[in-house]
């Protein structure tokens, strides 16, 4: 089945907003009876047009890399929850992300799951308009692991290899990257909010690609699930780069999410190293500005 006869919508003659032409009633699934699912419904079916939305932009199609489509939406379902509910995000600057291939680099600051990767990738499908389906670029040792990889395939997520990020922006998609990679999740909470160094792997794509960088400062992620230990013993044993303990185990605490995207950055020229190290710290000092401002505007953490 496509994506446009998902959408069960057709555009309109010139630009435009899609249009929702009249059909027949939907036939109204079992546990739509329960009560008190008629919200739960009436999300669903707001999740599902707006992904199918999303995944009409992307040409071929992101099933190739594992992405499924009926799967993602019920994934969907749970982040919307944290995201409406839990976290209650503010999403500052996501309606201006520009039109086409997107590369959202962004800070990392969840320790234990990445639900500031997650509250991203809500905040591209439920507040951008259009909606996009934002690709989390991951830790390949984390895409072995066999419940929460097998999760995050579905929903979007890839290997974070360069090869696959190229790929995917000549696509047309949205790509998410934390440059400061598993080091971030190392950062002891007294240095909370402080860039570590980036890598460089994402400026060659850009430059590769022509994509333009949108950098992304989340607010909340450091205060959610504080570190008081990195066990190295614990990693090896869970097989994952790192193994952060917190005082909420795996649950983060309901701090209040701020997500603001920045204006977008455009570079060019030969990848050098010297041209490449010159346009990442210009990347990393123009997210840590927005990280600082974002600061600056917050009132508490949990409110």
């Amino acid at each position: 089945m496509t994506y446009a006869s998902r959408l069960s919508h057709q555009p309109s003659a010139g630009p435009g907003p899609l249009v929702l032409p009249p059909g027949p009633p939907r036939r109204r699934r079992w546990w739509e009876r329960l009560p008190g699912a008629a919200g739960i419904a009436e999300l669903h079916e707001t999740i599902r047009v707006r992904l199918a939305e999303a995944c009409a932009l992307e040409n071929p199609p992101p099933e190739r890399f594992g992405f499924r489509f009926d799967t993602a939406v019920w994934l969907f379902m749970v982040t919307a929850f944290f995201h409406r509910r839990y976290f209650r995000v503010e999403s500052h600057g996501v309606e201006s992300l520009p039109d086409g291939p997107v590369m959202l680099v962004a800070n990392h600051g969840s320790h234990v799951l990445s639900w500031d990767g997650a509250m991203i990738l809500t905040s591209c499908l439920l507040d951008a308009d259009p909606p996009r389906l934002a690709h989390g670029m991951a830790e390949h040792r984390l895409m072995e692991l066999p419940v929460l990889g097998s999760a995050a395939r579905r929903i979007g997520a890839v290997d974070g290899c360069r090869e696959t990020c190229r790929d995917l922006l000549h696509a047309g998609g949205v790509v998410l990257t934390f440059p400061e990679g598993v080091k971030a999740l190392m950062r002891p909470f007294r240095d909370r909010y402080r860039l570590v160094n980036f890598g460089h792997g994402f400026m060659h794509v850009a430059l590769a690609t022509g994509a333009p960088i949108v950098p992304v400062a989340v607010i909340g992620p450091e205060e959610e699930a504080p570190m008081l230990a990195n066990p190295r013993w614990v990693a090896r044993l869970v097989r994952t780069p790192v193994a952060p303990l917190t005082p909420t185990l795996v649950l983060p605490l309901p701090v209040k999410y701020r997500i603001h995207f920045g204006p977008a950055l455009r570079f060019k020229g030969p990848a050098t190293p010297e041209i490449v190290a010159r346009h990442v710290a210009t990347v990393r000092n123009t997210l840590q500005d927005l990280v600082r401002n974002g600061l600056a505007m917050r009132r508490h953490v949990f409110f």
